[in-house]
């Protein structure tokens, strides 16, 4: 499992000889993903700070946390999800002063996917941490009403925990129904197919999914993690580009859907009221897991 969840960012010639046209799309569709600026709140409210972090794998990171309004961490608390691990990552997090903080679990905390480990993660509500696995929970800032659900769930690799089989579940959205349509922060521990996690490491499922929440209004912000060397910041428009781009990324690249990609981005592929920022916050990464990210800061 550690081959794919710790993969690191291979070299820019790596990827061009490996696959010219995988690579050139990859560009295009970053340029257009760089190009759109981060949605702005309504004027008449000031910007929610969203601190995210995930995969800090028992690393106390205090001295990089900023203040903000709302801490989310999407999973990987510690490196083998046992009780004393999890118990000094409750308390790092505990001592943090931010007056919302959200936790998932993710694969390697395997302590919580016990009923006596969700039970003592759920007590730690009163100690304001709240853990949430495959439910929502809704939050007041500022006047602002933000309703988050939280999934630690990732498709089956390995002998991890939290995990749904591959056959039969990474083309339907049928696993993730669980989503509210009226969500409005998606936290789940790994990523979109196609979208910051290494170019096909994520779930297809949860991407058809997300579509289907396009019909009404998608997700303001997704935060995961889980694929180390995705780490970054996109914004998701929901619109022929990006659904061409994850067709060129389905099929591992090809000049013809390389040319389709362009052509959708010169002509009105950048055309959408819907966007969903998207942030891979995974804290450590780099070779060999050695080196360690700061938070992403996000304002909506």
């Amino acid at each position: 499992m550690g081959n794919i969840i710790h993969r690191k960012a291979p070299s820019t010639w790596g990827l061009f000889k490996s696959n010219p046209s995988l690579y050139l799309a990859s560009k295009l569709y970053g340029r257009l993903s760089r190009q759109q600026l981060h949605p702005s709140p309504p004027p008449s409210f000031s910007p929610v700070r969203t601190i995210c972090i995930s995969d800090t794998h028992n690393t106390d990171i205090s001295p990089l946390i900023p203040p903000g309004d709302i801490l989310i961490h999407a999973g990987d608390l510690t490196h083998s999800g046992t009780p004393p691990e999890l118990q000094v990552t409750f308390d790092w997090l505990g001592s943090l002063p931010h007056e919302h903080k959200i936790v998932i679990a993710g694969n390697h905390d395997i302590y919580l996917q016990t009923d006596e480990g969700r039970s003592w993660a759920r007590s730690w509500r009163e100690r304001g941490i709240i853990y949430l696995e495959d439910e929502a929970h809704t939050i007041q800032v500022r006047g602002r009403t933000f309703k988050i659900f939280g999934s630690p769930f990732t498709p089956k690799h390995g002998n991890g925990t939290f995990q749904y089989p591959r056959t039969g579940a990474t083309d339907s959205p049928s696993r993730w129904s669980v989503i509210p349509d009226d969500t409005d922060i998606l936290i789940t521990h790994g990523p979109l197919h196609g979208h910051l996690d290494l170019t096909g490491l994520g779930c297809r499922a949860l991407l058809a999914r997300m579509w289907e929440l396009c019909r009404k209004q998608p997700p303001m912000l997704h935060v995961f993690g889980h694929i180390h060397g995705g780490r970054g910041t996109e914004i998701m428009l929901w619109n022929p580009a990006q659904s061409i781009w994850e067709d060129v990324v389905l099929k591992k690249g090809g000049w013809f859907l390389t040319m389709r990609l362009l052509w959708a981005i010169l002509w009105g592929g950048q055309n959408s009221h819907a966007r969903t920022i998207a942030v891979n916050a995974s804290v450590i990464g780099g070779p060999r897991d050695r080196d360690v990210r700061p938070p992403v800061v996000i304002d909506i």
